[in-house]
């Protein structure tokens, strides 16, 4: 990784698939070859999508089929599961782009015909949206997002344990919000914040 992306700050986030990416975009420069790999999704999400895809992109890489999430199993003892995507992708542009798209991630995709394939896996331009520390406009700068600091003092972890403190305070209820974390959505968890 440190040879693949020393030009890259940050790039310990990477996932290690992302290394194939690069020497795959570098490599197929000036021919008609196509690449299409099986990675964690998480190579179209999050931080990683900016780390990643900025660089493919000066290689004028253009995706040509995504199977979005999915879950894939291996056959080894134990099964282990990942939710996977398959990105194929070349350095010219196509006519016919596919994206994949699974309503149950364990089911069969059906096929959306797509005029453009973003880093993100949706039919939209290729834009990322970059990690960055500093306000696009004149505005106080942003000191911490959205992160709780009490200990886990405010938070329900569950509708009984929220349920129960509203028998006791019902006149809270208008402070309680639901609160979602990225592994609350993947895990399809409810929690929720007093505040």
């Amino acid at each position: 990784m440190s040879i693949v992306f020393s030009n890259v700050k940050g790039y310990g986030v990477l996932d290690y698939v992302a290394a194939w990416y690069l020497k795959a975009a570098q490599m197929i420069q000036g021919t008609d070859i196509k690449a299409a790999f099986v990675s964690t999704n998480s190579i179209s999400q999050g931080e990683q999508v900016s780390l990643l895809w900025q660089e493919l992109l000066k290689y004028n890489i253009k995706i040509h089929f995504a199977h979005r999430t999915f879950n894939w199993s291996n056959e080894a003892r134990g099964k282990a599961a990942v939710h996977v995507v398959i990105i194929g992708f070349a350095n010219f542009d196509t006519n016919k782009k596919l994206i994949y798209e699974y309503e149950d991630i364990k089911g069969e995709p059906h096929e959306i015909l797509a005029k453009n394939i973003n880093p993100y896996l949706v039919d939209a331009k290729d834009l990322i949206v970059a990690n960055r520390s500093e306000p696009i406009s004149n505005v106080p700068r942003m000191v911490w997002g959205n992160k709780p600091t009490d200990g886990g003092n405010f938070i329900f972890h569950s509708k009984e344990e929220k349920d129960e403190f509203l028998e006791k305070e019902p006149a809270a209820e208008k402070w309680i919000k639901e609160y979602l974390s990225g592994q609350d959505f993947i895990q399809g968890k409810k929690r929720w914040v007093y505040g």
